[in-house]
């Protein structure tokens, strides 16, 4: 599902007059003038329209309208004031609104439902994929900020929100667009997240009621499927669902490990739910690592490089079992996992916080005086980011070794990333620090968290369009808008202790899962996996190894990188750069591919040579 929005203008019409859209294009005009307003691929199943004079308000995506939608609708001053309207929109969705010539969109705070923007001929156009912008305006890589994209075990925010491609741009979280009658476009902010103070209990209870809701509005949409792994989120959607349909397909895959307990945990669940569980075998499914070939998308690195190929064969397994949306249990780590991040938002009180801290130091066996000199060091987000550039040629296994309570895990660069890579980070790194962004919270912790669900949510937005080819959407309602400001609004003080596994979520569903699940205290590791892939596919990687492009570039020593697919390291975590490197090298092979394609066209229609 592609589409451009346009603005109430007459550059607008003529523009896309001048497309060449694909037979099945839909086009949705401006209520009064009957200009172009949406052009693309715009299923009925995934749309709904609601009319009023000299206004229209279009949902894109899973989502119910609220029963007084037609009057609210009505009463309706501006464009501008529809906030409260659009937040009654529950799911996974685009809202759209045009009315006497103004014009505004918003995505979800995730970025599961993303916008892009470029300006273009005098007027701002928008798209919920970068592609057609990129093709439409021409638009280049920015070479420079490759390097960053090398970041293990992610690249943090500002610079998530911040496309590869020059001139595009995208809607940070919590913004819109407003369109004025000249067709340009300004960003307003319609969400900033709550003040953390409420109780668990209370916090529990509005968590409870949006995850709830965001399941019955996919439910009541189309027929479902489920992750059941055995771990409290898949397991939570998974008794969720249950609820409102019978008889779905719910899987999960064969552990290389055979000790691993969520196997277990995943079929005890099973006996309790309606559904068919099937656990997909290891040896009928590709590996790890089995799809690195450059025929993705444009629009940036693809996150879950490792597993792109069983992504299409669990999609195309769940398609022949009868699904068309497939629940994940992604964004529950993001939410409810308690990390070393909380504890300068406790340090205010330090003898109450002592605990927690004792507790923290306990787990990663910090020495003392370290643990309180970070504890007491005062940081920007600003400053953050400056750390971060003097810190990212340390190998990213040390992180833990001592204390970090910086504004996100530690980012480090891969240890085969040459001079220049790292050099080309650290200039990304200190231009940003320079502008003096503000972080998305003040406490560390929950800006920590939402740049983690923005991850998220972009990497389901990009699996589910990788899916949908083989008729299946991927969703992940924990990290709906509303569920993501319930996790946002909990007081530190009642889930940053590490004893407890997800203690919101866990009293979230209480009474809709069974105990035994909720109050699990174990949690299995998948570190066998990726050794498994590696082993089983190290032919191919030592093939990659010897044409890589980043090489060409100049931003990573193939040598090293060869060396840690013929001698594995010791620790599974050493192995996320090399997951960021495979994703960036794979990108910038379909960039290349499909410039190669456009330039051997152009010489047939005599347009070059």
């Amino acid at each position: 599902m592609t589409f451009l929005i346009l603005p109430d203008h007459a550059t607008a019409s003529r523009l896309a007059e001048s497309l060449d859209w694909p037979a099945d294009a839909q086009v949705h005009s401006h209520p009064g003038s009957g200009r172009p307003w949406l052009v693309g691929q715009l299923p009925a199943k995934a749309l709904t329209v609601h009319r009023g004079r000299n206004r229209c308000l279009v949902t894109v995506g899973v989502t119910e309208a609220p029963a007084d939608v037609q009057g609210e609708l009505d009463r309706l001053s501006t464009p501008a004031a529809a906030d409260a309207l659009a937040r009654r929109f529950p799911g996974d969705r685009h809202v759209l609104l045009s009315m006497d010539g103004l014009v505004r969109a918003q995505g979800t705070l995730s970025s599961t439902r993303q916008l892009f923007v470029v300006r273009y001929d005098g007027i701002d156009i928008a798209a919920d994929d970068p592609e057609p912008l990129i093709q439409l305006t021409g638009a280049t890589v920015d070479d420079d900020a490759i390097p960053l994209r090398l970041l293990a075990p992610w690249t943090p925010w500002p610079f998530i929100d911040q496309p590869l491609w020059r001139g595009i741009a995208t809607v940070p979280m919590g913004e819109r667009l407003d369109w004025d009658r000249s067709g340009q476009a300004r960003r307003t902010r319609w969400w900033s997240p709550p003040e953390p103070e409420l109780s668990l209990a209370q916090a529990a209870t509005s968590t409870g009621e949006a995850l709830a809701e965001a399941v019955r509005v996919r439910a009541a949409h189309t027929d479902l499927s489920a992750d059941l792994s055995g771990g409290l989120d898949s397991t939570s959607l998974s008794f969720l669902a249950g609820r409102h349909q019978r008889g779905i397909a719910l899987t999960s895959w064969e552990a290389a490990n055979p000790a691993d307990e969520d196997q277990l945990w995943a079929a005890r669940a099973a006996q309790q739910l309606s559904g068919v569980h099937q656990v997909m075998s290891l040896q009928d499914a590709p590996a790890w690592f089995s799809d690195l070939d450059g025929h993705g998308e444009l629009e940036g690195p693809f996150a879950w490089i490792r597993t792109r190929g069983k992504l299409r064969y669990q999609a195309e397994l769940l398609a022949s079992r009868g699904s068309k949306l497939h629940l994940t249990g992604h964004g529950g780590d993001e939410l409810y996992t308690a990390t070393q991040l909380f504890l300068p938002a406790l340090k205010d009180q330090p003898l109450r916080a002592l605990p927690y801290v004792k507790a923290y130091r306990a787990v990663h066996r910090w020495p003392w005086r370290e643990t309180f000199t970070e504890l007491n060091r005062s940081e920007t987000f600003a400053g953050g980011l400056r750390r971060t550039a003097s810190l990212v040629d340390t190998p990213i296994e040390q992180y833990l070794r001592k204390p970090e309570f910086g504004w996100g895990i530690g980012y480090r660069m891969p240890v085969w990333a040459t001079p220049d890579g790292i050099e080309g980070a650290r200039r990304q790194l200190h231009r940003a620090a320079d502008a003096q962004p503000q972080p998305m919270s003040k406490h560390r912790w929950v800006h920590a968290l939402l740049q983690d669900v923005r991850l998220c949510g972009d990497t389901i937005r990009r699996v589910s369009r990788w899916t949908e080819r083989s008729g299946v959407a991927w969703h992940a309602p924990m990290i709906d808008d509303a569920v993501i400001e319930a996790a946002c609004s909990v007081s530190a003080w009642d889930v940053a202790m590490p004893d407890r596994y997800k203690p919101l979520l866990a009293e979230a569903v209480r009474g809709a899962v069974p105990d035994e699940f909720r109050t699990r205290r174990t949690k299995s590791e998948y570190s066998a996996d990726v050794y498994a892939g590696v082993r089983r596919m190290r032919p191919q990687l030592l093939e990659l190894c010897a044409d890589l492009e980043l090489a060409r570039r100049g931003l990573v020593d193939a040598d090293r990188l060869r060396d840690l697919v013929i001698r594995p390291p010791q620790t599974s975590f050493a192995f996320m750069p090399l997951i960021s490197t495979l994703a960036v090298e794979s990108w910038l092979r379909t960039v290349g591919g499909r410039a190669v394609r456009n330039n051997q066209q152009l010489t047939r229609q005599g347009g070059l040579g």
